[in-house]
This record gives structure tokens, sequence and C-alpha cells, in this order.
């Protein structure tokens, strides 16, 4: 696979992802800052706005500016930058990977752009039932975990098969 189409997937999915993670946070601040969080499906599912000034689950959030500049902001834009580079020069890469690859470097730009911005990710929603559920999250959230669960499922069924491989031979 050509970097120029490397470069064209990451390209589209970013655009679509980040396009769709900052529209649905400004509905969020929009539409639910000030509003009383609103349920679906028995409360399993709760839309409410927050503002994050940490990383999952607001860890760091009481950091000193500079700790925080360094390790939510800095450090997630050069690990961003180095995936981008990997996914990129990797000639190795499989569909699956560029793809899942793509939709985590999405995602975390999806949230450093908040974090940049306005100092904080604006997160809005929340799965659960009573006392058991996610933190507050976001469409940029989605994108990462979808792409991490793409790997790790890819990672599994490449060891399996190389099991399989070995038991046959």
């Amino acid at each position: 696979m050509s970097l120029k189409f490397r470069l064209k997937v990451l390209s589209f999915i970013s655009f679509i992802i980040i396009g769709i993670d900052q529209l649905t946070k400004r509905w969020a601040y929009n539409e639910l800052k000030f509003q009383s969080p609103i349920y679906y499906l028995s409360g399993l599912i709760k839309i409410i706005y927050a503002e994050n000034r940490g990383a999952w689950g607001s860890m760091g959030s009481e950091l000193d500016p500079v700790f925080h500049f360094f390790l939510l902001i800095l450090i997630p834009c050069i690990a961003l930058g180095a995936f981008s580079v990997y996914t990129l020069r990797n000639k190795k890469l499989t569909s699956l990977e560029l793809y899942a690859y793509a939709f985590i470097i999405s995602g975390g730009l999806g949230n450093i752009i908040d974090r940049i911005l306005y100092g904080y990710v604006i997160d809005f929603l929340y799965i659960g039932y009573k006392s058991i559920g996610t933190n507050i999250f976001n469409i940029a959230d989605v994108a990462i975990m979808f792409g991490v669960g793409v790997l790790v499922w890819q990672y599994f069924q490449q060891k399996l098969a190389e099991k399989n491989s070995t038991q046959e031979s």
C-alpha cells in the first residue's frame, strides 16, 4: 500500500472523525451546558455536559499548569505525531491496522484540539446502570477505543492463527 494511499486514508478518516467530534462538542456546549441530563433507555444512556480538565476519568485535572501542559498537551501531541509518522511510513501495515491507527490518531487530535483551544475536553455521553458505568466521554474517545479494540482483536486473531498453524505442522 502506497504512502499516498495511507495519507489519503488518514486524512479522510481524520476529517470525518474530527468533524463529527467537534460538531457534537459544539452541540453539547450550546444545548447541554446549563441543562439537566437527558436520559434514554430507562437511564442506561445519559446525555450530560461535562468539562474534563484532565485525562481519562479526569485524572490529572488538579495538576500544576506546567505539568498539565506537558502531560496532557505536549506529550500527547508528540505521541500522535509519532503515531502518524509510523502509520504513514510503515509499508507493512495491513488495511485493518491503517484504519485502526487512523481512528486512534483522529480521536486523539479531536481531544487535543479542545485542550489547546479551551483548556479542557468537552464530554457528554455516559452509559451505565445504577452504580456501574463508564466515565463521561465523547466521539473522539469512541474513535480511540474503536481503533484500540480493532488492534487488540487483530492481535488475538493473529496469535490464534499462529497457534493453529503450529499445531497443524
